[in-house]
């Protein structure tokens, strides 16, 4: 007997009864439903107002076009005086002043949305405030390479991170890039630097140091991304594009620069959202640039990568390669902030526009002091 004669049979009050208790189940399904939403974007409410307000001051295209066409670095510094950046560098007069101007804007950006947010989000907001822990100890590392003396290094430190401020003024007194590493003894980050003391000494060149704090750095959110739930799950997609694009960064400057597989593999990070291990693996056993972008066919990265190519060979620097996998970035973050509008996703957005906003004025700010045209500088920007 086929369903529809079945019920066809029963007696009119128990179709009745029946047709409730499924109206009722349907009810209550979509009212858990409704709860559980309401439970992950209640708490979002107001940091997203907060968030709205601070996109709505992000600089417009005019404002870009005055920077871009400034006369000189006291003219781009006077376009953002009525700016958020105001008073970060208002006293700023150089390069290095306007970068650490904007790096330490970016750094108040972060603590203010870790510390606006909820539990959950901020965990992994604090993890990204991890990013000037590294930006200090690179430019500690930088400033003793090039023998810069204790004001000439502390004149670049950003005030802010996990590493006290003393800690910080008497790391900028020691001489040598040894006594760095030595110094912050005692800190998460001991054991990433002193690993890498042996390579330091033979090469004399930096690289090692620095690729090992970042590697640390995507590690520490990977771990903090790979937890079960819809708020994580967002920032997991995130992270994972953000960790893609960095080791593929690595795989293609180690290839420009004939370095061996299994030097390049000891700078990528051992996971991802779309490039597996085998798949890392494989791109760092390639021979050439040419050879990595094979690899990367049937993935999202290799059309960003292979129309890249001519433009590549025409320059010779890899450049072209990162700045198109940024401008890849910026886009996806953007789609992905639509995904949870009133929840985790306008914290994405912001994040990427922040980024994208400071890296292009540091391009200006650069542009400026190489005597580049505008059309030059225009190029250069992500858009």
């Amino acid at each position: 007997m086929d369903i529809g004669a079945l019920i066809a049979g029963l007696p009119s009050n128990i179709f009745l009864i029946l047709m409730v208790m499924a109206g009722i189940a349907i009810f209550l399904v979509i009212i858990i439903f409704l709860i559980k939403y309401l439970m992950e974007t209640a708490p979002f409410a107001y940091v997203n107002a907060r968030v709205r307000s601070m996109e709505s001051r992000l600089l417009d295209e005019q404002k870009f076009n005055e920077l871009i066409e400034s006369a000189g670095m006291s003219e781009f510094i006077g376009f953002l005086e009525d700016t958020d950046y105001g008073e970060y560098i208002k006293d700023s007069s150089d390069i290095m002043s306007v970068e650490k101007a904007l790096n330490t804007h970016l750094a108040h950006v972060y603590g203010a949305l870790a510390n606006m947010s909820p539990e959950k989000s901020r965990k992994i907001l604090k993890l990204f405030e991890k990013k000037f822990d590294v930006q200090n100890i690179k430019i500690l590392l930088r400033a003793k390479y090039v023998g810069l003396n204790a004001d000439e290094t502390s004149k670049l430190i950003i005030p802010l991170g996990t590493i006290s401020e003393n800690k910080l003024r008497e790391l900028c007194e020691t001489k040598a890039v040894e006594e760095v590493v030595s110094g912050l003894e005692g800190t998460e980050y001991s054991k990433i630097l002193s690993n890498e003391i042996a390579t330091y000494e033979q090469t004399k060149k930096l690289g090692a140091f620095e690729l090992s704090l970042d590697k640390y750095v995507l590690e520490n959110l990977w771990k903090s991304v790979g937890i079960e739930g819809t708020i994580e799950d967002i920032f997991k997609e995130f992270v994972g594009a953000i960790i893609d694009i960095e080791n593929l960064k690595i795989i293609l400057k180690g290839k420009a620069d004939g370095l061996p597989s299994e030097t390049v593999l000891s700078y990528v990070l051992d996971a991802g959202y779309e490039i597996a291990p085998w798949k890392l693996k494989e791109l760092a056993d390639a021979e050439s640039i040419e050879g990595v972008i094979s690899s990367l066919e049937g993935t999202k990265y290799g059309s960003i990568i292979s129309d890249k190519l001519e433009e590549y060979e025409k320059v010779n620097s890899v450049f072209i390669f990162e700045h198109a996998l940024d401008k890849y970035l910026s886009e996806a973050g953007k789609k992905l902030s639509l995904r949870q509008p009133f929840g985790v996703g306008p914290i994405i957005g912001l994040i990427i526009s922040k980024e994208q906003e400071i890296k292009n004025l540091k391009i200006i700010t650069k542009g400026k002091m190489e005597g580049l045209n505008s059309s030059q500088i225009r190029e250069l920007l992500n858009a």
